[in-house]
């Protein structure tokens, strides 16, 4: 799980700092860029590092 979260975490936000040059520098695909590395921050990340730190914590 503690590696889950650690890929998951520096994947999506790496992607998401990376659109946000893109969306700067206006090239194409940017918006799906943030999209996903929102949505999988969101969806994939979150989740993962709560449940990682509810079972650090029993």
């Amino acid at each position: 799980m503690k590696k889950l979260v650690y890929i998951s975490g520096a994947l999506f936000s790496s992607i998401t700092v990376l659109s946000v040059l893109f969306k700067i520098m206006h090239l194409s695909g940017a918006t799906i860029l943030l999209y996903f590395g929102l949505i999988g921050f969101a969806l994939i990340f979150i989740p993962a590092f709560a449940k990682y730190k509810y079972d650090k914590t029993e």
